[in-house]
């Protein structure tokens, strides 16, 4: 009897019942989800090292050029979870609470963060 889900889906569906071939959709759908929320993890890792990457070599640029340049940049709410790690309603939370920096509104809709801000922040707790 094959036990791996790609196996039993590729079987004649004509030598199932109903109620085998919805837990085996069930079961597809469940796993679907899974291997989202993997990409979906593994994704913002990835982003996450990429913006601190960025924010390392413009760091050291900016620390010959301008440093004010740098602790003035804005970031999206977006970059601020992926370099934190943590969900968006995590950050407002946060924001609410008094413990992590207020947005700055830059637009009728649209607000960012001092880079220099949330990387102090960051600093601060993981210490």
């Amino acid at each position: 009897m094959p036990l791996d889900m790609l196996d039993r889906l590729g079987l004649d569906p004509g030598t199932r019942t109903i109620g085998e071939l919805m837990q085996e959709r069930e079961w597809a759908v469940g796993e679907i989800r899974r291997l989202r929320a993997d990409v979906g993890r593994l994704s913002r890792k990835h982003e996450a090292t990429r913006i601190e990457r960025e924010i390392a070599e413009e760091g050291v640029d900016a620390k010959h050029l301008d440093p004010a340049l740098n602790a003035q940049r804005l970031i999206r709410l977006a970059e601020v979870a992926t370099m934190l790690g943590v969900g968006r309603s995590t950050i407002y939370k946060h924001v609410a609470e008094g413990t992590f920096p207020a947005p700055i509104k830059v637009g009728f809709r649209s607000v960012r963060w001092k880079l220099s801000e949330v990387l102090a922040w960051r600093a601060r707790v993981s210490e």
